[in-house]
């Protein structure tokens, strides 16, 4: 299957490239940002980032990520995550600060569902935001996402788990808003 390329009224979405590394790296490490995801240390590397983006590439598989640009600049990323071709994919996504509060992430993941659920065809798709993440949060349900529970999270730049609410989408749902 094609990677996707996905255009929205002002983001291309395409796959990480291997010059996209340091961007990626730069964005992910600013505090504010990588204790709101699972991955990425304070100290990760410019080398790590380029090794990580080539292996997020298997796009029939179900487990991808892509660029967000925005303008020509690389200002975040989306991807999804399937553990097994029957499983449901959750999908995650960061944007630079600098971006926020421009629309842009919600912008980004519509585009990015779409994808999802014509790729891998899934009943729904789920997601979690760390409870001190509003904003996430707030982006997901703007998107039909509906809260369906809570669990503990780790994230690579958090001392210890941290609560998380989980999130579903159903392709019914999401056909619906389109």
């Amino acid at each position: 299957m094609m990677p996707p390329r996905i255009e929205t009224a002002r983001l291309l979405l395409d796959p990480l490239r291997a010059d996209d590394a340091a961007a990626v790296r730069n964005i992910v490490v600013q505090p504010n940002v990588g204790r709101m995801l699972f991955l990425f240390p304070a100290n990760w590397s410019v080398t790590s980032a380029g090794t990580f983006i080539a292996r997020w590439q298997d796009f029939d598989a179900g487990r991808y990520r892509l660029a967000i640009r925005h303008r020509g600049f690389l200002i975040g990323s989306v991807g999804v995550y399937r553990a097994e071709p029957a499983a449901r994919p959750d999908i995650f996504y960061f944007l630079d600060p600098s971006a926020a509060g421009q629309g842009l992430a919600t912008e980004a993941v519509s585009g990015f569902l779409g994808d999802v659920f014509d790729r891998l065809a899934p009943e729904s798709i789920g997601a979690d935001v760390f409870t001190d993440n509003p904003a996430s949060a707030r982006v997901l349900e703007k998107l039909g996402f509906l809260r369906h529970g809570h669990g503990m999270g780790q994230s690579a730049q958090r001392v210890e788990p941290a609560p998380v609410w989980l999130y579903r989408l159903s392709q019914a749902d999401f056909g619906a808003m389109k």
